[in-house]
């Protein structure tokens, strides 16, 4: 136990470690812009440098952001100065001001998979109204404002060459970091269908071998060194190939949106490349039902493939060209003894040599300007409802912050209260989209503050007052940036709150009575609203997540039906298409696994039996939406790749159809028929999800 101990500390100094050096590039950026700006402009515009150095942070993680999407997510920066500087000229404008932005921001800037990414954008407009400027200091905020976008963007710029340089950072590594772990998956499986057994399997076989995992226990006392037929299924997990696609979408998720939701050519490659993966983990899955049915012919066939894919995984080949050359000549030198077999697994490898060769898009990260508004237009009128998570959270945001700007601005004249924003600060950070996250953030934002209120007596008497600011703004971001948890952090950030509440002449006592009582008042506002107005739950995100996910599956087979008629689909709409519904299955599941965490609770309070009983069949319901997606997901990404257009021309994932792609018609009748049968699939769980639209009403938490 001491041992144990030990270790576990050991790795938590080794992470902290880790963590402050991995803050200091940003804290010494902070110091640089902070202090520039203070001096220049004044502590009115030098809060800018607390929004820009956050802001830095995420677009470097973010390093697979092109420069003019990186432009594009400027002026909303520009964007959120103009608003602040215009709410701060009267009480009208400021409460205005305030409800209309915050309302778009968050509606705009934010969605289900990403629900945070409004967050610097709503703070930093809050920040910039501690010291309203009058009309004739516009033009000099404008001066800060863009002083700190320059500085910014030399500071992440360089950052990113440096991370890339060391290889701490690399967008296009991680891609191919991504490629490998498919190809080394799809590797292992192929090896299993290459060591089956021909021997047919009796009838008194273990039936509980067939839901077996590779690892299991249950398996017969005499090993053998090729899986029967009883066993193969169960080995063969396509659904791992799907997860792995599933973590590339979510990991690139923050790039897309800030791309305005499209996908860029080197995301369109490399998920295309996991579809293909996941087409193979598939049609490998099937085979391993008829495992009698491999012929020796056959299992050379899977063998040969298995290598070409390992030597990919291990490294051994790294050149796409190479890849490609391998995968041709066992194309040539390879197939079936059964014309289906031989038709569905060529069409499959055809597709993954025609992506691999797409080099060009591996290095692409421009995305179409115009097409990215079109499609976020689109997004947002499709999704704009009372039923919608986000736009409710949307109006919940601006409803209470709008609040807490009334009570700042009835404090400010009644008692002449000074700072009085901190109220709509604190109410903005500690509001989130679900009702248990607000109370959550409510009880570490009381901690924290009550922490850092006795932290920051003690600095008050052991710092000199002229040292007090640049030291405890110093400490306190370096303790931010380390984000060790969110009570720590509103700890560090209470001390930057009373640093600009204190003052020399100021009795400590008032001060720190003033930030608690805006804190409670806050916390007030917030807790009596989120009970209230627009309370949203995880059962009502749920519905609206499967009626979008029918949507996405219509569209999906819109775009197969018109394919069909053409002969091709729009490839780069269908991968689109792929991306949502790998992203949407995801998110979903995630909901489903809070759904357990609540039945959990709920089975030791006999009153919430009739609700327990609810909360299961809900998580019924949701698996097999899960169940029968994924069976259409690879039905349609399957059919995609049958109707793929670089079959007859060479264009790259291109958008708009190319004139001789019009009249163009698929290779063979076997084809066709191929694609009429997926097609018929498709419609068929089309219809099975349309009969289960029908959910529990809101459950009571």
């Amino acid at each position: 136990m001491r041992e144990q101990t030990e270790q576990q500390a050991r790795f938590s100094f080794a992470s902290l470690r880790e963590k402050f050096l991995d803050a200091l590039p940003y804290l010494v950026f902070f110091v640089l812009l902070f202090f520039t700006i203070y001096y220049l402009f004044g502590v009115a515009d030098a809060l800018l440098g607390i929004v820009f150095l956050f802001f830095s942070r995420a677009i470097i993680q973010d390093p697979g952001l092109s420069f003019a999407n990186y432009l594009r997510r400027l002026c909303w920066f520009v964007l959120m100065g103009v608003c602040a500087s215009i709410a701060g000229l009267n009480d009208v404008l400021f409460v205005v001001m305030s409800f209309c932005y915050l309302f778009f921001i968050t509606l705009t800037q934010s969605d289900d998979y990403l629900p945070r990414n409004f967050y610097w954008l709503g703070l930093g407009y809050l920040f910039l109204l501690i010291y309203p400027i009058t009309p004739g200091e516009i033009l000099p905020r404008l001066a800060a404002l863009g002083l700190s976008i320059a500085l910014t963007t030399a500071f992440i710029y360089l950052m990113r060459f440096t991370l890339r340089k060391t290889g701490k950072l690399d967008e296009f590594a991680r891609d191919r970091a991504f490629m490998r772990e498919a190809f080394g998956d799809v590797a292992a499986q192929l090896r299993l269908l290459a060591q089956a057994s021909e021997t047919e399997p009796t009838n008194n076989t273990d039936p509980s071998l067939t839901d077996a995992s590779p690892s299991s226990s249950a398996t017969s006392t005499t090993e053998r060194a090729e899986p029967s037929a009883s066993t193969l299924e169960a080995q063969v997990e396509p659904e791992r190939t799907f997860t792995l696609a599933q973590d590339y979408a979510q990991t690139e998720y923050a790039t897309v949106l800030r791309q305005g939701g499209i996908l860029s050519g080197r995301q369109c490659y490399t998920f295309a490349l996991l579809l293909c993966c996941e087409q193979i983990s598939d049609l490998i899955h099937a085979t391993s039902k008829n495992a009698q049915g491999i012929t020796p012919k056959n299992r050379e066939y899977f063998a040969d493939l298995a290598a070409v894919f390992e030597a990919v995984a291990t490294k051994k080949i790294t050149r796409i060209s190479e890849i490609v050359s391998e995968l041709e000549a066992f194309l040539e030198r390879r197939g079936f003894d059964t014309t289906c077999y031989h038709e569905s697994w060529n069409a499959i490898l055809e597709a993954l040599v025609r992506t691999l060769r797409d080099t060009r898009l591996s290095r692409d990260e421009s995305t179409p300007f115009l097409k990215s508004i079109r499609y976020r237009y689109h997004f947002l009128r499709d999704n704009i409802s009372l039923k919608n998570t986000q736009t409710r959270f949307s109006l919940q945001l601006a409803t209470i912050v709008t609040i807490a700007v009334l009570a700042d601005i009835a404090l400010t004249h009644l008692i002449g209260l000074d700072f009085g924003i901190w109220i709509p600060i604190v109410a903005f950070t500690i509001l989130n989209t679900y009702n248990d996250e607000t109370l959550r953030s409510t009880k570490n934002s009381t901690i924290g503050t009550l922490v850092g209120i006795a932290i920051f007596a003690l600095f008050v008497h052991f710092i000199p007052s002229p040292f007090l600011m640049p030291t405890v703004i110093t400490l306190c971001y370096l303790v931010i940036l380390m984000n060790i948890n969110q009570t720590v952090s509103i700890t560090a950030g209470t001390q930057m709150a009373l640093t600009a509440l204190y003052s020399a002449d100021a009795s400590l006592g008032t001060t720190l009575v003033i930030r608690l009582g805006f804190v409670i008042i806050a916390a007030t506002c917030v807790v009596m609203v989120i009970f209230l107005f627009m309370r949203t739950q995880r059962t009502t995100t749920i519905r609206t997540k499967i009626i979008e996910l029918e949507r996405i599956d219509g569209r999906l087979l819109a775009q197969i039906d018109l394919g069909i008629k053409r002969g091709h689909v729009n490839l780069w709409r269908a991968v689109q298409l792929l991306y949502y519904l790998h992203m949407n299955l995801a998110f979903m599941e995630n909901l489903a696994n809070s759904l357990s965490l609540k039945e959990i609770k709920w089975e030791e309070r006999p009153s919430r039996r009739e609700s327990l009983a609810q909360i299961k069949q809900l998580k019924q319901d949701v698996q097999r939406v899960l169940q029968l997606n994924y069976k259409f997901a690879m039905d349609a990404a399957h059919a995609v790749m049958l109707l793929d257009p670089r079959r007859v021309h060479d264009d790259l994932l291109s958008d708009e159809p190319q004139h001789d792609l019009d009249n163009a018609s698929p290779d063979t009748t076997a084809r066709i028929k191929h694609i009429d049968a997926t097609n018929e699939r498709l419609k068929e769980k089309t219809h099975d999800l349309e009969t289960m639209r029908y959910l529990e009403e809101d459950l009571k938490d």
